[in-house]
């Protein structure tokens, strides 16, 4: 239970402490009085944003402290976070000047996160309107089920629904993929049909290839022949060194063009009969 609380340069308190008893404790008076600036250095011991507007004094810290008195149940949290256990366990917030503010659990500094955790356990803040959470079907459910001690049952459920759900994920991804599949099946069936049509059986493997090379050498070949046919009409250069020039360009082409090896044979032929 909050047994005390202290509250520094905080709003327009300067210095504000407040010991509490057992049993139901009521702070009142007019509306300003300082009854919500209480509740919001509470606020800060649960762990919410701290403001440097909230200072009083802008060249001093602000420092809100409160008291517990705890049992040995709270002891496995100051275990697991290596904080010293005392059965009045005084909680700190600290907002600097800059801005900047520090947590504390018995004198040891900690995270917001750990404050949140262990200030949680021992503060509810109820509000005016918290009640319309009665009308929540998830608060109406966690209200059930801690009246029912079922704790195993819903833990059991969860893990089982976390792996329904793993599951459901697993089996959209293989029909995904099978779907996939059946698109790329059908895509190749209809590559299949279509080069069945050319009936590839009756193709002259060769002759395709011979048309490629000559293809891949159009450029060399029309480079000679325009060559060679301008040599013809050529009257500077004799015959015989015309035929040798043009049997020499033939036979450069007629490597990568086999209909031109007829042609090849017979200029080397007349060359070799023009020279004799």
């Amino acid at each position: 239970m909050l047994s005390k609380i202290t509250i520094q340069n905080f709003a327009l308190i300067q210095h504000l402490s407040v010991s509490l008893e057992n049993g139901l404790q009521v702070i009142t008076g007019e509306t300003g009085a300082g009854k919500s600036i209480i509740l919001g250095a509470l606020r800060l011991i649960l762990g919410e944003r701290a403001d440097s507007k909230s200072i009083s004094d802008p060249e001093k810290k602000s420092v809100v402290e409160a008291e517990f008195k705890i049992t040995s149940s709270y002891l496995p949290f100051f275990e697991e976070n290596d904080l010293d256990f005392e059965e009045n366990t005084i909680i700190r917030r600290e907002i600097l000047p800059s801005g900047k503010s520090r947590a504390f659990i018995n004198d040891i500094p900690v995270t917001l996160d750990v404050l949140k955790e262990l200030s949680s356990k021992l503060i509810d803040i109820h509000s005016q309107f918290e009640t319309s959470n009665l009308f929540s079907e998830e608060y109406q459910f966690k209200i059930i089920d801690g009246l029912s001690e079922n704790k195993e049952i819903i833990s059991d459920y969860q893990k089982k629904f976390v792996s329904y759900q793993n599951l459901k994920k697993e089996l959209l991804s293989l029909e995904n993929q099978l779907a996939e599949r059946n698109k790329e099946s059908d895509y190749q069936s209809f590559l299949l049909s279509e080069l069945q049509e050319f009936n590839l059986d009756n193709i002259n493997l060769e002759e395709l290839k011979n048309k490629v090379n000559v293809g891949e050498h159009a450029e060399l070949i029309l480079e000679n022949l325009g060559q060679i046919s301008g040599r013809f009409q050529q009257e500077e250069m004799g015959i015989l060194d015309s035929l040798n020039d043009i049997r020499n360009k033939i036979q450069k082409i007629s490597e990568n063009s086999p209909h031109l090896e007829q042609l090849s044979q017979r200029i080397e032929e007349s060359y070799l009969e023009l020279k004799d």
